[in-house]
């Protein structure tokens, strides 16, 4: 068995010749070419899958290789996952040549060989050069460009990886800084198999709301911090793939709640975590929401325009709002710019020092001292949290717009807090406890959207018509107000869900 250490990257063959200068700066041992044929097999009710296992037959010079690797972790770039490697006659796996030990209890291998189907297969080039670094370190990095293809169809890939031979595992960082200064690239966190499958099973990248980080009450604090910082950079990550595939702008916005996951995990563990006040990552990430400054109102303006027969329908000449809306949307950044900034330098830096951090980290908090648990600090953080929004909002029965709308970013932050702590608790009660304080940020949202049609309605020269508009808008603000007012009271009444 070997345990595979890797950082992956999604490249731009168009750049090779910038791969080529940057890998001569280094000593480089060896170096070859080869064509490699792959077949990746699993049964029809994707079984392999279901164990977390990939199995694959690699021909290359007339020689078949089976490999199959078991469960692993991928953060941020970096993939560590086991792996099997057997030759094998002809194109058919042989499961009986793995050792028995990989394999479930009760896991009928027989069967299973037998039920065994080709998916997908990927062909393609691979350029590898075997690189020595300080301290006797060898990492081989291999530039692949060549197809996936199955039944479905057939995509491009086109990849940089750098395998941990021997040696020093920060030294691959230090390659890997070199690498993500080329342009075009990215730090890839979905494998070959990952996106074969998904080729497949006709399967794409969809939203996917920011969820509550899974940590537990046995955990240490430091350990918590670690799972939720890899939930965040998970969040962020996936949506990057999403966007870039699908171009979804609600996409763009789980990415950047990813990141506000990340600043609100910061505020709520530097005090207690003194390395998390020094971490290079925090500058970029700052820089990275500075981009994404705009979303929020681009957002608003799409749910607008997607929603316009349900806001604008009784709005006397819609078209003209809309129209004034897709302007004021077609001055925001465009789709190019986004891309151009996921697939930046400084975009691919970021992600490879955060996840350089993340492995000193976890290697930190294995040897520390263990402290008293996350259990109290979730307690007292989330009574902190929420004993300052229940404090401003019991001090007033009726609550005006301008005073719903001042809480709206100390409620985005509680419900931060809340997916950053709240899993060490009762599920169920802490959806309860949420869900009138969603039904708040909703209404907040649609505010937002009000404010914008009434920015609108300011400047609308015609007296009569711009009355109109405003009419229409204190009718629509009055109603949701109204409706503010019952969803603060029924929050206000809520059990808290900690303090169990």
């Amino acid at each position: 068995m070997e345990v595979e250490i890797e950082l992956k990257f999604i490249f731009n063959a168009k750049f090779a010749n910038e791969l080529h200068k940057t890998l001569n700066k280094f000593h480089c041992i060896s170096s070859k070419a080869q064509f490699l044929h792959n077949v990746y097999f699993d049964t029809v009710d994707r079984k392999l899958r279901q164990f977390d296992m990939g199995l694959r037959v690699r021909s290359c010079d007339g020689k078949s290789v089976q490999t199959i690797k078991t469960a692993g972790r991928v953060i941020g770039g970096l993939h560590q996952r086991p792996e099997y490697n057997e030759p094998i006659e002809g194109l058919r796996p042989e499961l009986a040549r793995f050792p028995e030990k990989i394999w479930p209890i009760n896991c009928d291998i027989q069967q299973l060989e037998h039920a065994l189907t080709p998916i997908f297969s990927t062909d393609f080039e691979r350029q590898t050069w075997l690189i020595e670094i300080a301290g006797d370190t060898l990492i081989e990095v291999a530039y692949d460009t060549g197809f996936i293809e199955t039944n479905q169809g057939k995509i491009s890939l086109c990849e940089i990886e750098l395998e941990l031979v021997k040696g020093d595992e920060q030294q691959l960082f230090i390659l890997g800084r070199e690498i993500a200064l080329l342009p075009g690239v990215r730090l890839g966190n979905v494998s070959k198999a990952q996106r074969g499958y998904m080729l497949a099973d006709n399967a794409t990248f969809n939203v996917k709301p920011l969820s509550h980080s899974h940590i537990t009450e046995n955990q240490s604090i430091q350990q918590a911090l670690l799972i939720n910082l890899q939930h965040g950079l998970k969040q962020i990550q996936y949506h990057e793939n999403c966007y870039i595939e699908g171009q979804q702008v609600e996409a763009l916005n789980e990415l950047l709640k990813g990141v506000k996951f990340l600043h609100q995990n910061i505020i709520i563990f530097k005090a207690e975590v003194e390395r998390l006040k020094k971490a290079p990552w925090i500058e970029d990430l700052h820089w990275l929401a500075r981009t994404f400054s705009w979303l929020d109102e681009y957002i608003t303006q799409a749910r607008l325009l997607e929603n316009r027969a349900y806001y604008l329908r009784k709005l006397s000449k819609s078209k003209s709002v809309v129209k004034q809306l897709k302007q004021q949307q077609e001055a925001l950044p465009s789709r190019e710019s986004v891309i151009e900034v996921l697939t930046s330098s400084r975009y691919c830096q970021f992600v490879l020092t955060f996840t350089e951090w993340l492995i000193q980290l976890e290697k930190n908090s294995f040897l520390s001292e263990k402290d008293n648990g996350v259990k109290s600090f979730s307690n007292k953080n989330l009574s902190n949290a929420w004993g300052e929004i229940n404090h401003i909002m019991q001090n007033s029965d009726e609550f005006t717009v301008k005073q719903f709308l001042a809480c709206q970013g100390l409620l985005e932050s509680n419900l931060l807090t809340g997916l950053s702590l709240g899993n060490v608790f009762s599920k169920q009660k802490s959806d309860a406890f949420r869900s009138p304080w969603l039904d708040i940020k909703q209404g907040l949202d649609e505010f937002s959207m009000l404010n914008l049609i009434s920015e609108i309605a300011h400047d609308e020269e015609d007296k009569d018509l711009q009355s109109e508009y405003l009419t229409w808008i204190k009718r629509k603000q009055d109603s949701l107000l109204n409706a503010l007012q019952q969803s603060k009271q029924q929050a206000l009444l809520k059990p808290v869900y900690w303090n169990t």
